[in-house]
């Protein structure tokens, strides 16, 4: 369908059909001889019209392989009409229309517009395809399709409509096949384009996405894809540049340039996956990090370290049951730490005679496990000394209660207790010391003199019932007395005193204030 040839147009003569006269007989010479002029007149401008305006109209196809008119069968066409509508023109100018009929004519006319019809699909089909690209795609359909559009050219100049418009349906049936295929073509296209982005072919990509966006130009699709054409490159580098920073070991650089890569193009799945994948190794390194740190934490008895570090890894990897089981074990040995260490401190209390402080130490320790052996034990060794420790401790602050005699006798059971201990140590052997001088002060009597007016009843606090008296030496211990004195009509007197050595123990008694 190359060759681009005009049908020429040639006159066609006509012969005049015998004048007849309804009335059936000659008309007038006059009007016999106006009727032919008429139809000269009206054969001549036919004629002019047929070989000077009729070529003008007449369209060609473009290429020059399709016509679309016939201009030498509408000449024919309007010499008949001219000839049918002047049945009076000459002889000669109706030779070219002898032995055709108007039947055939229109016929003829209505075959080569069919054949225009399908040729007019065939020409808008081709066209489109061919502006998306199917001279390259579509081979050999395409070309098969072509040769039998010129086949139909072929016929249509030789005035063969039928064969025309059969080989100009081939064609079409064949571009129409062709055209069918698009939605699978540009699919594929699109997958290919797709597979080159994501496996760095930048040349290959640009090349697909060229004919997608010929074969596909209104293809919602391509904003998308040039934009990740156009970031394919960064992708690329940042890609490169994860995968030289995990050989070099450094997983921190290499998530931070896989995130890059995805940066550049959310889409790109490779890239998404390369981030997965070091991320998920950097979290395991990580990880394994935080668990070591953490055994060694635990080692060095740095429990709140190792907490730290066991639960670090516990939030890297959600649901790993080594930070769990971890945790149960710095939970064990923070305990058995715990206990070895009361033990350690109750036995340095008990080394330096702190009773009381071990006796504590060692029921934390039953606090946490009640049936420990050394806590037990250190209880039982503890609790009576500690007992002992704070009666000698008191002994000396109540050296002024010692003049009753149930405290005397008490501390002095305390003193025996005390003496009775073997390898006592420095703070035993102090409190032995302070007690028996305690006692020895105590059991010390002093002369203590009483005077009264001998009407005033006197009683000793503790001690005895004096009665009356003037003047009354006894012999007491040191410590605090009080006498009371009494005598009717007078109000009663109490007077505390102090027995102690080295001074001048004399105490008056007397009701002096009368009721």
């Amino acid at each position: 369908m190359t060759d681009k040839t005009e049908q020429p147009l040639s006159a066609t003569t006509f012969e005049p059909a015998p004048a007849s006269n309804e009335a059936g007989g000659p008309p007038p010479e006059g009007e016999q001889s106006r009727a032919i002029y008429i139809g000269l007149g009206v054969g001549v401008v036919l004629l002019g019209f047929v070989f000077f305006v009729l070529p003008a109209l007449v369209s060609t196809d473009p290429t020059g392989t399709n016509p679309t008119v016939d201009a030498s069968a509408d000449a024919a066409a309007s010499t008949e009409v001219a000839a049918s509508t002047a049945g009076t023109l000459p002889k000669v100018a109706t030779q070219g229309t002898e032995g055709r009929s108007p039947f055939a004519d229109a016929q003829e006319s209505a075959l080569r517009r069919d054949a225009q019809e399908v040729l007019q699909a065939l020409l808008s089909l081709q066209e489109s395809l061919d502006e998306r690209g199917a001279a390259r795609w579509g081979e050999p359909t395409y070309s098969e399709a072509l040769a039998r559009a010129a086949a139909g050219d072929a016929a249509y100049r030789e005035r063969d409509f039928v064969a025309a418009t059969a080989e100009y349906q081939r064609a079409l049936d064949q571009l129409q096949g062709l055209e069918q295929t698009l939605p699978e073509r540009i699919d594929a296209l699109h997958s290919e384009l797709i597979a080159a982005i994501e496996s760095g072919e930048v040349l290959a990509a640009q090349a697909r996405f060229a004919a997608l966006a010929e074969m596909a130009p209104t293809d919602i699709r391509l904003i998308a894809l040039e934009d990740r054409l156009l970031a394919l490159p960064a992708v690329i580098a940042a890609l490169e540049s994860a995968g030289d920073a995990e050989t070099a070991g450094d997983l921190s650089a290499a998530v931070a340039a896989a995130r890059t890569a995805t940066g550049a193009d959310p889409d790109h799945k490779r890239a998404a996956a390369r981030l997965s994948e070091l991320t998920a190794k950097l979290t395991q390194a990580q990880f394994t990090d935080a668990m070591t740190v953490g055994y060694g934490a635990m080692a060095g008895s740095a429990f709140d370290a190792a907490e730290t570090a066991f639960r670090k890894a516990g939030r890297l990897i959600p649901g790993a049951p080594e930070p769990a089981a971890a945790l149960v074990e710095l939970d064990q040995a923070r305990t058995q730490a715990k206990l070895l260490a009361l033990k350690d401190q109750g036995a340095l209390a008990e080394r330096e005679e702190r009773w009381p402080d071990a006796v504590e130490l060692y029921e934390q320790a039953l606090a946490i496990d009640a049936l420990i052996l050394f806590a037990t034990e250190g209880v039982a060794r503890s609790q009576p000394r500690a007992e002992l420790d704070a009666r000698l401790e008191k002994i000396p602050e109540e050296r002024d209660r010692l003049i009753d005699a149930r405290i005397l006798r008490l501390a002095e059971e305390t003193l025996a207790e005390a003496t009775a201990l073997a390898n006592p140590g420095p703070r035993l052997q102090g409190q032995i010391a302070a007690a028996e001088a305690t006692i020895s002060y105590a059991n010390t009597p002093i002369a203590t003199t009483l005077s009264s007016d001998g009407l005033t009843d006197i009683t000793l606090l503790r001690v005895k019932r004096l009665g009356t008296l003037t003047e009354r030496t006894l012999s007491l211990r040191p410590g605090v007395y009080t006498a009371v004195g009494m005598r009717t009509g007078y109000r009663d007197v109490r007077v505390t005193f102090e027995v102690r050595p080295n001074q001048n123990n004399a105490v008056e008694i007397r009701c002096a204030e009368a009721i």
